[in-house]
């Protein structure tokens, strides 16, 4: 399922952590604010999937067929995004700790994913950037190590941050990203 590590390193980088996040980490206000959200959208179309199946007649002739069709098509977008936000939620919740993996090298951070594809995010270590640690609780944290800067389409400037989320040792990483910070040349800073 997964590459070695050292698949994807530049030469003269070194392994110096490796980790996942943390299981049984739910975002709960997330999560219900969503679910609410979402519940609306697919009663209605299940509201109208069910107009389409039951109120309209099988032998309307062609109106009666077409406008079946109709409903049910304009009823699956309401089903599907009142899904997704009612219940998608909880199952990224579930399956995120699983199909993640973190490592940090002498050079960069790397965050691998296995969803519907393989995906490697390789975060450059930029000497004179701040390290940013969040507690999470139950003992883990969230360490934050390379940060976007840009302006939205209003003008608005707005920061991404990037890092390894929600992980046991995130103290630990932190000390450690916060030593490599100091010790990263200009060669491979961006």
């Amino acid at each position: 399922m997964w590459d070695r590590w050292e698949d994807w390193f530049q030469p003269g980088e070194q392994l110096i952590w490796e980790g996942e996040p943390v299981t049984g980490r739910i975002h709960w206000g997330r999560n219900i604010f969503l679910t609410c959200f979402g519940i609306p959208f697919l009663l209605g179309g299940f509201a109208i999937a069910g107009t389409a199946l039951g109120v309209i007649p099988w032998d309307g002739g062609i109106i009666g067929l077409g406008l079946k069709t109709f409903l049910l098509a304009f009823s699956v977008p309401f089903i599907a995004m009142g899904g997704g936000l009612a219940f998608g939620t909880w199952v990224a919740d579930y399956l995120q700790p699983r199909r993640t993996r973190y490592a940090l090298t002498n050079r960069a951070g790397y965050v691998a994913t296995n969803y519907w594809n393989r995906n490697m995010d390789v975060i450059p270590e930029k000497s004179g950037v701040r390290v940013e640690y969040e507690e999470t609780g139950r003992g883990s944290g969230t360490v934050y190590f390379h940060f976007d800067h840009h302006t939205d389409s209003d003008g608005d400037k707005a920061v991404t941050k990037r890092g390894f989320e929600n992980i046991a040792d995130a103290k630990q990483v932190y000390d450690l990203i916060r030593d490599l910070k100091s010790n990263v040349g200009p060669e491979y800073s961006e």
